[in-house]
């Protein structure tokens, strides 16, 4: 774990990389993260540590940090300094949100904080909190006109967009901790209590300077608790993307959840797979804001995503440039993958360029969109990263790390049909049991368009590296192949034939060789 003592690949050391520190002190949880920021705007996380110390707990009664808390709290704080002077002192940044800046002596546990362990922390307001929730959305998603919702223990933030670009913010005290301490005394709740509870969050929202109104096109949740829903949806459901970002967390979905915890004590909660043990009590105030949200919005879901404040908090730091289209942010994400697991990003740009000058070439006779370029840009790009396990079958290697990458910028399907290409890319067919079981998310026409897919990623690859260049003919259905030929014109035409076989078998598609 230390800094000084971890080995960079040579695929990776052409690329100028630092790492930044955020801490998080939250009304319920604390969270230390470093990334590690290249030049290319590529945001990674290296490296994670979470505590309880639910600061939040008791605030209500006296407006003030209760003692037990604060020694939890500075626990925390001295466990986080010491796995910095272990990863090997990174520039750290750190905020407090909302209990500190409830709480009377918020700034004298503060000052506590940074005499005993040395960690100075700046305390944000909620407009603050709402535009970090904001840079780490946008760092994840090509924004337009949206609401992102950022739900913690003492307060949500609500931040609007305008073209992608911030527009507004506002905060509510209707953090999970805060209302399940005032409104649901008993375990499992009244329905009396929940009842009162919903009404106080719909009144709440209803008077917030930033409206749920139903004007937005989409809305983005953040934070613990809406994780966890999501978590424990995908684990019920055997949803075929092994990941939260980027799931749709839907209307009917909260309302099932909340209809199974609600009559749960909190110690059968800790058993349904996806809660974890610390949410289990607050879970149910989670469920009901995040439902009325989305009803006063009028939106069927709301997409998770996996970045949060500390990310807003980084992208500020390292001059990320947000917001950005959905291709920059995927390629983003994939330097970042570069970098984890060892292959060659120049190779991966590569292979990529080759493929998607092919897929422009046909596009419009075969009715491919911009989702489908942005899926087979992200096969094109991660279809060798599976030798980071074994180089024999990793096609299916770089399926499953493909489903389980956050890869910013794209949907769940787009994901999919990466992952069914880079499989593919050999000539392998799928696995019969996969697009059965991913048929929640991809069509057959997207299967079939992925299987096409594997075929543009199997001959961008035998082409690259030979600066190959693809352009259009009178036929639709024929494309010219300016290629030339260093190792000789027999090796040329070999190579042309394997070339012309695959297209024309996989995509009818003719080719045409010119020589370079």
């Amino acid at each position: 774990m230390v800094a000084a003592t971890r080995l960079i690949s040579p695929a990776a050391t052409a690329v100028a990389v630092r790492e930044v520190g955020v801490i998080d002190l939250g009304s319920n949880t604390a969270r230390l993260d470093v990334f590690e920021v290249t030049e290319g705007g590529s945001l990674r996380t290296v490296f994670e540590s979470k505590e309880v110390p639910r600061l939040g707990q008791g605030l209500a009664d006296h407006n003030r940090l209760t003692p037990q808390a604060m020694d939890r709290g500075v626990a925390t704080m001295k466990r986080f300094a010491r796995e910095i002077d272990v990863w090997g002192r990174p520039s750290v940044v750190g905020v407090a949100t909302s209990a500190i800046r409830d709480a009377g002596n918020g700034r004298e546990f503060l000052r506590r904080i940074r005499r005993e362990t040395g960690i100075d922390l700046r305390i944000i307001s909620g407009e603050e909190e709402a535009r970090y929730a904001f840079l780490g959305t946008a760092a994840a998603w090509p924004l337009a006109d949206d609401l992102v919702l950022d739900v913690g223990g003492g307060s949500i933030q609500l931040a609007v967009t305008r073209d992608g670009a911030f527009d507004r913010a506002g905060s509510a005290p209707l953090g999970v901790l805060r209302l399940t301490e005032r409104f649901l005394k008993h375990d499992p709740p009244k329905r009396k209590e929940l009842d009162l509870l919903r009404e106080h969050v719909r009144a709440t929202l209803s008077e917030l300077p930033v409206p749920p109104r139903r004007s937005y096109g989409r809305l983005y949740g953040l934070g613990g608790t809406i994780r966890c829903l999501a978590r424990v949806a995908i684990l019920l459901s055997n949803y075929p993307v092994a990941q939260v970002h980027g799931y749709p967390l839907g209307l009917r979905e909260l309302r099932a959840l909340g209809s199974i915890l609600e009559e749960m004590p909190a110690e059968r909660r800790r058993e349904v797979p996806g809660v974890s043990g610390h949410r289990a009590d607050v879970v149910v105030a989670g469920v009901i804001v995040v439902e009325e949200l989305l009803r006063a919005t009028g939106l069927d879901h709301l997409t998770v995503s996996g970045n949060g404040i500390r990310q807003g908090v980084a992208v500020e730091v390292s001059k990320i440039e947000v917001p950005a289209p959905a291709e920059t942010l995927a390629r983003r994400s994939v330097l970042g993958a570069s970098r984890a697991f060892s292959f060659s990003f120049a190779h991966a740009e590569d292979v990529r360029g080759t493929a998607v000058a092919l897929f422009d070439l046909l596009k419009v006779r075969r009715r491919w969109n911009d989702s489908d370029r942005l899926a087979l840009s992200i096969g094109a790009w991660m279809h060798d990263v599976g030798t980071a396990i074994e180089e024999w079958r990793h096609p299916l290697h770089s399926a499953y790390i493909l489903r389980h990458t956050p890869i910013h910028g794209a949907s769940h399907r787009e994901i999919l049909m990466a992952a069914l290409a880079a499989y593919m890319h050999e000539g392998d067919p799928a696995p019969e049991g996969w697009c059965k079981g991913w048929k929640t998310v991809l069509t057959p026409d997207d299967a079939a368009t992925a299987h096409e897919f594997g075929a543009i990623l199997a001959v961008a690859e035998e082409l690259a590296g030979l600066g190959a260049k693809f352009r259009g003919t009178h036929s639709p259905n024929r494309v010219r192949l300016t290629l030339p030929h260093p190792s000789g014109p027999a090796a040329r035409a070999r190579l042309l034939a394997r070339v012309a076989r695959r297209l024309n078998r996989e995509l009818g598609v003719e080719l045409e060789g010119v020589r370079g």
